[in-house]
């Protein structure tokens, strides 16, 4: 007579996984080497998209025969927006005649870009120093993501708009702003003309548009850094069979705990909507090509300083 033995339900793995905290050799290199990395590779992603959507003109063939083309451009409707929406709800602020961009608008266009950029860098680097919750606990699913990000942009909209009434309704904020000593020299006067300058003003938009729209996005900020952090840790495994004492991670201090922790534990993973995998996987392909384009745009191509 044999015994089968009975499955025994795998025992959930303690999740030891610490804070980072900013005093620490994790946190000195998140904030030294990764704040920056990531901050320039979300600018150049917004960039290069901003670029491909709203400053180039397509070409396209509709007719072989005849070589007849349409031409398809975002540009005019983006850069004359302020007219294009007063002529369409018939509001007349330009007049019937004005056509041309407002002056205000050639600023305010590239800020928005900008304040863009600022939340999504706010977002992803607060989270380097974020504790991780269990995977399978913490698993919101496609309908998670779909309700968060709008609740994300909206609660940033509550202190970008904030900031932006005070610095309409405070004149001294755009011209004149606080004040270096002069005696500082070079120093003064580079500082002095970046604050007059009023650039600091959407980079503080978008700090705390991040922070407001992160409480709504962690749940699904935490899925996919777990989710990356599965991959690595199943490459590892297939590929060579590596030890933890023998594997070799790469990627933030974070994304290395992650990693770690799943190699030593082998807890019970969430079972991921094939969509959003892909979702997420086209995501993170398109956000690193574009950041290359961005990199070549504003270091060498046309956005780049000659």
């Amino acid at each position: 007579m044999t015994v089968t033995p009975i499955d025994q339900p795998r025992r959930r793995a303690r999740l030891n996984i610490p804070e980072i905290k900013l005093v620490s050799w994790p946190g000195v290199e998140s904030l030294v080497f990764w704040t920056p990395l990531i901050a320039h590779i979300i600018k150049w992603a917004v960039s290069f998209g901003y670029f491909v959507a709203f400053q180039i003109r397509y070409t396209i063939s509709y007719d072989k025969k005849d070589w007849h083309h349409n031409v398809v451009s975002l540009t005019d409707f983006w850069d004359r927006f302020p007219v294009h929406f007063s002529n369409l709800f018939h509001l007349g602020i330009y007049g019937p005649h004005r056509q041309g961009e407002p002056l205000w608008w050639i600023t305010m266009r590239h800020d928005i870009r900008d304040v863009g950029i600022a939340v999504v860098a706010t977002i992803i680097i607060t989270l380097l120093f974020t504790k991780p919750k269990y995977p399978v606990e913490d698993n919101p699913g496609v309908r998670g993501y779909l309700t968060a990000i709008p609740l994300a942009i909206g609660a940033a909209l509550v202190p970008i708009a904030a900031v932006g009434v005070l610095a309409w309704k405070l004149p001294w904020l755009t011209q004149h702003g606080w004040q270096v000593p002069a005696d500082w020299g070079v120093w003064a006067s580079e500082v002095n003309g970046w604050i007059q300058a009023g650039t600091w003003i959407t980079i503080l938009m978008g700090v705390l548009g991040g922070l407001a729209a992160k409480f709504f996005v962690r749940r699904i900020a935490d899925d996919i850094q777990w989710f990356f952090a599965e991959r690595s840790a199943g490459k590892i495994r297939s590929e060579s069979n590596l030890t933890l004492s023998q594997g070799h991670v790469i990627g933030t201090p974070a994304h290395r705990l992650r990693v770690r922790w799943l190699l030593d534990n082998q807890p019970e993973l969430p079972d991921r909507n094939p969509w959003l995998v892909r979702a997420l996987l086209v995501v993170m392909f398109f956000t690193l090509a574009f950041a290359g384009g961005g990199a070549w745009l504003n270091l060498v191509g046309p956005a780049a300083p000659h």
